[in-house]
C-alpha cells in the first residue's frame, strides 16, 4: 500500500516524513492493533481485484502526547515499484515531492534541485498486490468487522475494519521483524494498528484505505516514549487508467 513510498528529509516538513517513513517501515510488515473494546461476530473480508496503476489522495494526521500535525497530499502507483507523491504540511509553506523507482528515490523540496539516494537498505521495494494483502490480514487478523455500507465518492463501497495484535504483525513477515532493531520491535509490539478498508462489490477494487497506528506512552530501553498517533487516509481513483506512468525526474 503506498504509504511505503514516503522517506525522510532534511528539509522544512521533514519531522513529517519521518513520523510517515515510520508507518511505512511498520506497513512493510503489515500492521497491527490492539482488539476493540466490544467485540463483535468475525466476517471476513471479501474477494478484491488488484489493480495495476492507479491516482490517489492523502491525507494524515499525527499526534505525539500534546503534539499535532496534520498532511496533505496525493500522487500516482504503478505496481509493483514505482511511486510519485507530493505532500504538504502544516508546519511549511513548501511541498515535497518523492519519486520511488525500485530501491532508488528522488526527493526535493520546494524549488531545490532534486536529490537522488537509496530506500535506507530496504532493497527493492515491491508492493505486494493488494489481493496479497488481504491475505495476509486475512490470515493474521484477530477481528475483522463488517461495517456496513458507505459511499467513497460516488462510488457505493462496503467498509470492513481489520484489526491485528502486536505478535501477529511481526508474524506476518519475520524476515522484516528481524531486521529491525530490538528498539523498534519492542514499540511494535505495544503499538495499536487499525485498517478500514471500502471495497465497491461492483468492481472488486479497494477505493479507500484509513490505518491507523496507536502507540501508548511507554519506556524502550529504559527511555521514556510518549503515546502517540498517526492516522493516514487514501482514497484511490483512475483505477487502471493506462495514460498514469512514474518515470525518474530529469
Amino acid at each position: 500500500m503506498s504509504c511505503l513510498i514516503l522517506r525522510p528529509s532534511h528539509a522544512p516538513g521533514a519531522r513529517w516524513l519521518r513520523s510517515l517513513r515510520l508507518c511505512g517501515i511498520m506497513l512493510a510488515i503489515l500492521g497491527a492493533a490492539a482488539l476493540p473494546v466490544q467485540a463483535q461476530e468475525r466476517s471476513q473480508l471479501p474477494p478484491v481485484n488488484n489493480f495495476a496503476t492507479a491516482r490517489f489522495k492523502l491525507l494524515a494526521t499525527v499526534e505525539i502526547d500534546t503534539v499535532k500535525g496534520v498532511a496533505f497530499g496525493g500522487g500516482e502507483v504503478v505496481l509493483p515499484d514505482r511511486t510519485r507523491v507530493w505532500v504538504g504540511t502544516d508546519q511549511s509553506e513548501d511541498l515535497t515531492e518523492v519519486v520511488q523507482i525500485g530501491s532508488t528515490v528522488y526527493q526535493r523540496t520546494g524549488s531545490d534541485p532534486w536529490q537522488r539516494g537509496d530506500n535506507g537498505g530496504l532493497g527493492n521495494m515491491q508492493t505486494q498486490p493488494v489481493s496479497a494483502q488481504f491475505n495476509a490480514l486475512q490470515t493474521h487478523a484477530n477481528a475483522i468487522l463488517n461495517m456496513g455500507e458507505e459511499m467513497v465518492g460516488d462510488v457505493p463501497t462496503v467498509r470492513y475494519q481489520v484489526w491485528l495484535s502486536g505478535d501477529q504483525a511481526l508474524a506476518l513477515d519475520p524476515s522484516m521483524g528481524r531486521m529491525l532493531p530490538n528498539e523498534t520491535r519492542e514499540l511494535l509490539e505495544k503499538t495499536a494498528f487499525k485498517y478500514d478498508l471500502w471495497v465497491s462489490p461492483q468492481d472488486g477494487f479497494l477505493h479507500q484505505q484509513l490505518v491507523t497506528i496507536i502507540t501508548p506512552s511507554t519506556k524502550v530501553g529504559g527511555t521514556s516514549v510518549p503515546g502517540a498517533q498517526i492516522a493516514i487516509l487514501e482514497t484511490f481513483f483512475d483505477i487502471n487508467d493506462p495514460l498514469i506512468s512514474v518515470n525518474a525526474p530529469i
